[in-house]
């Protein structure tokens, strides 16, 4: 089986077609696809995709970075303190997204301070909870290792989710916990610091996971599941590897951290 650890389902483009996505991505292999939450407001509704689609969709819930902005402080609150009850309710796999976001800092006015705050009470969720979390990193990665080496080891693990590089800190995110996401970037040509990171990591910690909306990319490179099977075998070829022994390591690796 293929399990794509992070996939927007629920949100545009995808999510005007979820029968269709999900019968693509059978028909490419894919049998599962972790959907990570972004706002409180979403989270119901991801609770109930996953009712729809029990033996496809598991669910993760979180607050995303670039969502803080469009948010009122009580919606941050109110969601932060209802986090850990609504992920216990709706038999959440992880927590997630959250992390640290350059643009969001830069341009909307949300301060890499507030939203390492965010981040601090989806650590304490994880951990009270025994869940691993979903990290997002954009524009943020020196801040956001430097955040989590801050917080220590990741005792039930942890994703940094669209991985693109740089190669040389892959060993200081997986010594403090973290797996990482592969997607779609690796497959085109221009991305050399993508292609360099994949080859970099260890089987161990990767994971098969596309970007999704507020990855900065244009719609028609947003990716769905049924790309796993290209994801994997462009990695595959990076690395030399053969396609079947980097398809087997993505998913038991899925499965360690998500079930």
């Amino acid at each position: 089986m293929i399990f794509d650890t992070h996939c927007h389902l629920d949100a545009a483009p995808l999510g005007a077609d979820t029968e269709a996505v999900l019968a693509r991505a059978r028909a490419a292999g894919g049998e599962r696809v972790l959907v990570p939450g972004v706002r409180p407001a979403q989270w119901d509704a991801l609770e109930a995709l996953r009712g729809r689609h029990p033996a496809s969709v598991a669910i993760a819930l979180g607050i995303h970075p670039q969502c803080l902005p469009e948010m009122s402080s009580l919606e941050r609150a109110s969601g932060l303190e209802a986090l850990e009850a609504q992920a216990r309710r709706s038999r959440a796999v992880a927590i997630g997204d959250c992390g640290l976001d350059g643009a969001t800092a830069r341009d909307q006015g949300v301060s890499l301070e507030a939203q390492a705050a965010v981040v601090r009470r989806h650590v304490e969720v994880a951990d009270r909870l025994g869940l691993p979390l979903i990290v997002h990193a954009q524009g943020a990665m020196g801040a956001s290792l430097a955040l989590f080496e801050s917080l220590g080891p990741r005792r039930h693990g942890a994703v940094l989710h669209a991985f693109g590089g740089p190669a040389a800190l892959v060993p200081r995110w997986a010594a403090i916990g973290f797996s990482f996401g592969i997607g779609p970037p690796i497959t085109w040509p221009r991305a050399r610091r993508a292609q360099d990171a994949a080859r970099a990591l260890p089987h161990a910690r990767q994971l098969r996971g596309p970007p999704g909306p507020g990855t900065n990319q244009p719609p028609s490179r947003v990716g769905e599941p049924a790309e796993a099977r290209a994801v994997l075998a462009a990695l595959a070829a990076l690395r030399d590897e053969p396609e079947a022994l980097v398809r087997r390591a993505s998913t038991e690796n899925a499965l360690r951290l998500f079930g």
